[in-house]
Protein backbone atom coordinates (compact mmCIF):
# COMPACT_ATOMS: atom_id res chain seq x y z
CA UNK A 1 0.00 0.00 0.00
CA UNK A 2 2.90 2.47 1.12
CA UNK A 3 4.55 1.32 -1.84
CA UNK A 4 1.73 2.64 -4.12
CA UNK A 5 1.10 6.09 -2.64
CA UNK A 6 5.29 6.66 -2.66
CA UNK A 7 4.63 5.38 -6.25
CA UNK A 8 1.72 7.58 -7.45
CA UNK A 9 3.52 10.43 -5.13
CA UNK A 10 6.55 10.34 -7.65
CA UNK A 11 4.73 10.10 -10.84
CA UNK A 12 2.91 13.19 -9.37
CA UNK A 13 5.44 15.22 -9.11
CA UNK A 14 7.53 14.24 -12.76
CA UNK A 15 3.95 15.35 -14.14
CA UNK A 16 3.93 18.73 -11.89
CA UNK A 17 7.15 18.89 -12.66
CA UNK A 18 6.80 18.94 -16.31
CA UNK A 19 4.28 21.42 -16.25
CA UNK A 20 6.15 23.73 -14.62
CA UNK A 21 8.94 23.28 -17.38
CA UNK A 22 6.45 24.16 -20.39
CA UNK A 23 5.25 27.20 -18.13
CA UNK A 24 8.71 28.43 -17.88
CA UNK A 25 8.98 27.75 -21.01
CA UNK A 26 6.38 29.64 -22.20
CA UNK A 27 6.87 32.56 -20.33
CA UNK A 28 10.71 33.27 -22.21
CA UNK A 29 9.66 32.81 -25.43
CA UNK A 30 7.06 35.54 -24.86
CA UNK A 31 9.21 37.64 -23.10
CA UNK A 32 11.61 37.60 -25.69
CA UNK A 33 9.08 40.24 -27.79
CA UNK A 34 9.55 42.71 -25.41
CA UNK A 35 12.24 45.53 -24.53
CA UNK A 36 14.55 44.74 -21.52
CA UNK A 37 13.69 47.30 -19.16
CA UNK A 38 15.98 50.13 -17.43
CA UNK A 39 16.74 49.10 -13.50
CA UNK A 40 16.64 52.10 -11.32
CA UNK A 41 19.38 52.29 -8.80
CA UNK A 42 17.01 49.51 -6.56
CA UNK A 43 16.65 47.19 -8.83
CA UNK A 44 20.79 47.69 -9.86
CA UNK A 45 21.50 47.25 -5.96
CA UNK A 46 19.90 44.03 -5.40
CA UNK A 47 21.01 42.32 -8.93
CA UNK A 48 24.41 43.49 -7.78
CA UNK A 49 24.03 42.07 -3.49
CA UNK A 50 22.23 39.05 -5.36
CA UNK A 51 25.53 38.56 -7.28
CA UNK A 52 27.66 39.23 -4.59
CA UNK A 53 25.96 36.94 -2.16
CA UNK A 54 26.36 34.09 -5.15
CA UNK A 55 29.81 34.53 -4.85
CA UNK A 56 30.37 34.54 -1.46
CA UNK A 57 28.34 31.48 -1.03
CA UNK A 58 30.57 29.39 -3.47
CA UNK A 59 33.72 30.87 -1.98
CA UNK A 60 32.35 29.71 1.52
CA UNK A 61 31.42 26.64 -0.23
CA UNK A 62 34.78 25.49 -1.56
CA UNK A 63 36.79 26.81 1.65
CA UNK A 64 34.50 24.44 3.90
CA UNK A 65 35.04 21.74 1.33
CA UNK A 66 38.87 21.99 1.03
CA UNK A 67 39.12 22.21 5.06
CA UNK A 68 36.49 19.26 5.54
CA UNK A 69 39.08 16.69 3.22
CA UNK A 70 41.17 14.67 5.36
CA UNK A 71 43.89 14.28 3.69
CA UNK A 72 44.60 18.42 3.86
CA UNK A 73 44.15 18.83 7.37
Amino acid sequence: MLVGIVLIAEALVAVWFTVFSIMLMSMYLDSRKMPLPKLDVAGRTLIGSAKLAFVTGMIALVVLTVAELPSLS
